[in-house]
Parts: structure tokens; C-alpha cells; sequence
């Protein structure tokens, strides 16, 4: 019981003042602490059980003046334990408490029986709900196994949802610097491009050009022979995506108008394996119609995307020529029935002629069957396309044949079309970029006559270097020249 104040009166006083017709019952004690009155167990006088230690409080003003007289320091004794008081007298309330809680009894401690049943039942519970909330272990374990990480499709609960959203966005992925900060310039030996990109996209910086920087960066980096990673398991691609996302530039798809930043991404994503987000971007571009762009900016945008793919499979470490050319014909199963078809494979078909012939001594020459197939489908482009068949038809990979190039060449006025169709500042861009008609004139030109000279037809191989000559198209170089 808590501690009690000693309540040290004159008991003759206390006796005199009660009135005879009341009977003293059993001592009662008075908790200094909360007036609570009880029973003693057992009769007393005055006898003083004082604790060890009192507490320097001044008395209550009631009791200073019955104390004053007996102790001139007068002070209340705090106890520990119960303390024996005077004769007090039992009222109808003490009695009424009393027997109220006289039934009062503790309840017993559970037995070892009683503890564990109590245990398992808890357990049984949580289970219960873990699988509400999960479904059970087998049944998920088994899902796991059957889906990939990319078609991860598991429910999860909002909060679970939401902290993971957080926790790959790259706006949150800079963390502070705990010690001391580092120079503000390092060497450009230790610094990764992709750091820089990470540090940026955190402060929110980061922007398509910049981006295009670090990409770029990041892939001579890794070209090193002594670079610990490769370009498949850098994950730069994968940071840039998350960052196009989390910016909601994916959405509008307005980062496919920069095409130096898809020059640079491309081919980071096939490298990844996340070409997948590739053909997303050339589906929704194509087909999606609550947007309101028009037909010439969804052919420009789709078509170079499939052209920087097809620019990228023929690499030797993605498949070469065979690889590029099956990128065209997926892309025409896809959109078969859409009519921005024939508009949209002209650039990534007119790409794979020109690797095929002008650029065709840096990659191995396709299959036979990927080669025809690859010409089967100049049936469905929009425009005429006759420099570019002319020339894949000299570089059949089995039979080349001449005779379409001897046919272009000896249709003059269609030449001379072709040549003075565009002035002085268009033949310099050709010269430049490459892929233009005028270069391929040109190259077209050079391969016959060298294909007539090699099948001793001298004089026909003489009669195009004329035509070339007249129409000023002798002096390109291949050099200069190089696939969008």
C-alpha cells in the first residue's frame, strides 16, 4: 500500500470529542496519499511503525497547530508501510466499501496447459492474417516461379506500393554526404558519368541534352579495355528511363524530337535488353489516338526510333545485318494494317539497304533468305526507291546482277532530274550526312563500274564513269558518308 502520513494527535482529545453513542470499531488508517480508510488488522494504541526516512514537507495547516505546541520543528513522517494510527470509528460508507470488494479475489495464474493453448491460438491468428494479406507461402512461392521480373503482376497493399515508387525514384536517390565533402573537380578518370547524371537528376537539373552527355561519356568509358563492367550490365539505359518516367517525360513522348538523346539511348537499351521500352514508345507514337499530333510528326518520330534499332541489331555483337533486317519485318507485322505503314518503314529500310552496300565491307553480308526478303518489302514503301533496289541487286549475296543499275543509269533525263533537282547547298548537306540521294547516285555509280570492269564489260563500265563525271557526282567520298 502506498505511503501514509502519520497523523500524531492527542488521542485523549480525539476520545473526549466523539460521542458516546457511537462504538469504536477496529482501528482504521487514513492513506496520506489518496484519504482511502481501511480496517487494521488488528487493534492498536498509538504504536509508531516510523519508516527510515521522512520527507522534509510542511505539515498541513490543520495539524500545525496540534503539533506546534508538543514539537517546535513539527514535521510529517512519510512511510513505506502501513502505519498503525488512533481509534478511528467506522461510518456506513467504510462498511459499504468494505463488503464490496469483499469478493473480491485475484484470479489465479494461467497453468503451462493454459499458456500454450493461449499460444497457439495467437499464432493460428497472425497466420490467418499474413495470408489474407499475402496469400500463403506455397501458392506464392509457386507464382514467383512462374512469371518473370518484368511480369511481376502480385497485388500488393497501397503503402507497399507507395514506399516502393519512392524508393526507385531516382528524384530521391542522392543521399547527403555524411563526412567531409569531396573537391568540388576530380579527375575525369574517377568520375563516372552516370554519378554525375544521378547527382543531377536528384537536384532536379537534368535535362535531354545533358543527358545525352553522360550516355555518351558513359559509353566511352566502358569501351576502355580496362573497364571493370561491360555496356549489358552498366544499367545506364535503365537509370535514364527512370528517369524519363519519374519526370513524366514518358508520357508525352516529347524526348523522341531530340534525336541525338535517341542516338545515345538506343543503343544502351538494346545492349540492356530493354528494347522492349523501344517498341512501346514506336506503338503509342503510331497508334495512340487521344493525342493530337499529326501523321508527319508520329512517321518522324516512330520511323527514326526504328531506324536507330536497326542501326544498332546490325552491330556484330547484336546479330549483324540478319538481326536488322528481322527488326523490319517485326515492324511490319506489327502495323500491317496501319496505313502510316509504307511512311514508316522508308527510314529504317532505306537504312538497312545503305549497310548493306555502301557500308557493306564493315559487316558480314546477310543470309540469302533475309537479303530477298529484305528487298520484298520495297513493294510496300511510299515513293520510288530505285537507287536503293539498283544497288542491292549488285550486292546479292548469291547472284548480284547489274542489269538494274546499267537501266538507271541509261534513263538520262531521270538522272539529270535527280542531279539538278537540288542546288549547291543541298549537294554539300548530302556529302555531309549521307544517305541522300545524291551520294548514293554516286556510290551506285562506283560499284557498277567497278562490278563491269571485275566482268571484263570494259566499255559499259567507261560509258557510266562518263555519265558520273557529267553529272559531278565522281568526287563523293565514302569517308564523309555514314547512315542517320
Amino acid at each position: 500500500m502506498v505511503a501514509a502520513i502519520l497523523l500524531e494527535a492527542n488521542i485523549e482529545r480525539a476520545q473526549a470529542s466523539v460521542s458516546t453513542k457511537r462504538k469504536p470499531a477496529s482501528h482504521l488508517y487514513i492513506c496520506g496519499a489518496c484519504g482511502a480508510r481501511d480496517r487494521l488488522p488488528q487493534a492498536g494504541s498509538s504504536q509508531l511503525f516510523k519508516a527510515n526516512w521522512t520527507a522534509p514537507f510542511a505539515p498541513p495547516r490543520a495539524l500545525g497547530s496540534t503539533l506546534q505546541s508538543r514539537d517546535p520543528k513539527p514535521r510529517i513522517l512519510w512511510h513505506i508501510r502501513v502505519i498503525h494510527s488512533s481509534i478511528m470509528f467506522s461510518t456506513k460508507s467504510a462498511q459499504s466499501l468494505r463488503n464490496l470488494f469483499a469478493g473480491y479475489h485475484e484470479p489465479a495464474g494461467l497453468s503451462t496447459q493454459q499458456s500454450q493453448k493461449l499460444l497457439d491460438g495467437l499464432k493460428t491468428s497472425f497466420r490467418k492474417q499474413l495470408e489474407r494479406e499475402y496469400g500463403r507461402g506455397s501458392e506464392r512461392a509457386a507464382a514467383l516461379a512462374r512469371v518473370t521480373d518484368a511480369d511481376h503482376q502480385i497485388r500488393h497493399s497501397a503503402a507497399t506500393q507507395h514506399l516502393k515508387s519512392i524508393l526507385t525514384n531516382p528524384l530521391f536517390s542522392c543521399s547527403k554526404q555524411i563526412g567531409p565533402a569531396p573537391p568540388s573537380v576530380l579527375p575525369s578518370t574517377k568520375r563516372d558519368p552516370m554519378d554525375v547524371f544521378d547527382h543531377a537528376v536528384a537536384k532536379g537539373m537534368m535535362n535531354l541534352n545533358a543527358a545525352t552527355g553522360c550516355m555518351m561519356a558513359k559509353r566511352q568509358m566502358l569501351s576502355r579495355p580496362d573497364s571493370p563492367t561491360d555496356l549489358a550490365s552498366s544499367q545506364t539505359a535503365l537509370r535514364v528511363l527512370r528517369w524519363l518516367k519519374s519526370t513524366g517525360a514518358e508520357t508525352a513522348l516529347k524526348f523522341l524530337d531530340n534525336q541525338a538523346f535517341i542516338r545515345a539511348l538506343t543503343p544502351l537499351l538494346v545492349a540492356e535488353g530493354l528494347e522492349g521500352a523501344a517498341w512501346e514508345w514506336v506503338s503509342r507514337t503510331v497508334t495512340e489516338t487521344n493525342v493530337s499530333w499529326d501523321n508527319d510528326l508520329r512517321v518522324r518520330r516512330a520511323a527514326f526510333l526504328l531506324a536507330q534499332m536497326v542501326h544498332t541489331k546490325s552491330q556484330p555483337q547484336h546479330g549483324n545485318m540478319d538481326a536488322a533486317i528481322t527488326t523490319i519485318l517485326d515492324a511490319e507485322q506489327l502495323y500491317r494494317n496501319h496505313p502510316l505503314l509504307p511512311r514508316l518503314l522508308v527510314l529504317p529500310w532505306r537504312s538497312v539497304s545503305w549497310l548493306s552496300t555502301v557500308e557493306s565491307y564493315s559487316r558480314a553480308a546477310p543470309s540469302e533468305k533475309m537479303f530477298d526478303a529484305h528487298m520484298a518489302t520495297a513493294r510496300l514503301l511510299t515513293g520510288t526507291v530505285d537507287v536503293e533496289t539498283a544497288h542491292l541487286h549488285l550486292y546479292h549475296p548469291t547472284h548480284p546482277d547489274h542489269a538494274p543499275a546499267l537501266r538507271f543509269f541509261h534513263d538520262k533525263d531521270k538522272l539529270h532530274r535527280l542531279v539538278h533537282r537540288f542546288g549547291s547547298n543541298t549537294l554539300r548537306l548530302a556529302r555531309a550526312t549521307g544517305m541522300g540521294i545524291l551520294p548514293w547516285i554516286a556510290f551506285l555509280g562506283r560499284d557498277t563500274v567497278n562490278h563491269l570492269t571485275q566482268s571484263g564489260r570494259k566499255r559499259e563500265a567507261d560509258s557510266v564513269t562518263e555519265l558520273l563525271l557529267r553529272a559531278e557526282l565522281a568526287h563523293f567520298s565514302i569517308a564523309s558518308l555514314h547512315p542517320t
